[in-house]
């Protein structure tokens, strides 16, 4: 896979996630979820994860791109 596709699918994984984690956030705020059962953070760490191998990718030197 291509350094671009493979950033386009981490991208777009991570704009899921990170839209999953605004609609638990906003349960909190409207007192729907009384009770934190793990999956804001659990939401939070996968995010990072996939932002820092997205960094990754970025300073990927361009004569691998073609990997």
């Amino acid at each position: 896979m291509s350094v671009l596709r493979q950033y386009e699918r981490l991208s777009a994984i991570r704009d899921v996630l990170q839209g999953k984690l605004e609609l638990y956030e906003a349960r909190d705020c409207f007192g729907i979820d009384d009770f934190e059962d793990g999956t804001t953070n659990d939401l939070r760490d996968r995010i990072a994860e996939l932002s820092d191998e997205i960094s990754n990718l970025k300073r990927r030197p361009e004569r691998y791109e073609a990997w």
